[in-house]
């Protein structure tokens, strides 16, 4: 009778754990307040345009405007804080479960998009909510954040950022808009900055085989589907960083763009338009966004 006992209160334990873990995995994604990547894998991202890139992609261009200026559905699947690999992998994903787009844009962190940098990282923080999708868990075991296990057990797939009940609250000074951009419209804390006129150089032993390779696998996808390729540079409240372009300009295939704004406009030198060094307000964001609509245009 004890073991009888012993064996079910066993089995209770055992299935309440699978029970709750299956719970948390199934419903991560409804607390979610970013849901631009669970749109992409559920096929519905079937847009004309498509921008791809860190913070300055999402929060510097307004793919709602190029959408009103060109006349072409658009939408920013830019995430803050991402590096060229998971942009890599946003692309992949578009590709695998949506139609092809006629255009994307790639915003370029310049002079970091190739070397080493803190801030700037592969986001598998945005594929955990998503891990009940056996796409991303895949995602997850190739980037060794999750093993094999997670295949056959729900358990094996949670993560401590699923343990939420609470819907991710909303951002206060960028929220995301009804066409995935993420413009600053308003400041919580002043930030001194001061223009800098002099800029370092660039070094090429410092880049990263892994970076250079994905840069080189996101022009072989949008050539192998017939996507034009536009690579764009963001104002920076600093003096352009041309070694860095010149070193660029080098890695792209021929038939790609490359679209840098212009230097010579004083509303780049303007802290006012500024949230802080690398990014824009929407005012500041919006003047960018039309030089980016004109090039399009004209391209």
């Amino acid at each position: 009778m004890k073991k009888f006992i012993k064996h079910s209160v066993l089995f209770f334990v055992i299935f309440f754990i699978a029970e709750k873990s299956a719970y948390f995995i199934s419903n991560a994604s409804e607390r979610e307040y970013d849901k631009r990547l669970e749109y992409v894998i559920n096929g519905k991202m079937n847009k004309d345009l498509i921008i791809l890139g860190s913070s300055i992609g999402a929060s510097n261009i307004l793919a709602g405007q190029i959408e009103n200026e060109t006349g072409l559905t658009a939408y920013n699947l830019s995430y803050p804080g991402s590096n060229v690999l998971f942009h890599e992998f946003i692309l992949k994903s578009l590709l695998k479960f949506n139609n092809s787009p006629k255009t994307i844009i790639l915003t370029i962190d310049n002079p970091s998009e190739f070397i080493e940098e803190k801030t700037l990282k592969y986001r598998s923080d945005r594929l955990y909510p998503l891990a009940k999708y056996n796409y991303i868990n895949n995602e997850l075991i190739n980037q060794n954040e999750k093993n094999f296990m997670s295949k056959l057990f729900c358990l094996a797939r949670l993560n401590t950022s699923v343990f939420k009940f609470d819907k991710i609250k909303t951002p206060i000074e960028n929220p995301i808009d009804s066409s995935g951009s993420m413009p600053f419209i308003k400041k919580t804390s002043t930030i001194e900055m001061e223009f800098l006129e002099e800029v370092k150089g660039y070094t090429i032993k410092f880049e990263l085989k892994e970076k250079l390779r994905a840069f080189k696998s996101i022009q072989k996808l949008c050539a192998d589907n017939n996507i034009q390729l536009i690579f764009v540079f963001s104002p920076n409240y600093q003096k352009f960083n041309a070694a860095f372009e010149k070193r660029f300009q080098q890695l792209m295939l021929d038939e790609n763009k490359i679209m840098v704004y212009d230097t010579l406009n004083p509303i780049y030198k303007n802290k006012d338009f500024y949230y802080d060094v690398s990014h824009l307000m929407k005012n500041g964001a919006s003047i960018f966004t039309a030089e980016i609509s004109t090039f399009i245009k004209t391209n």
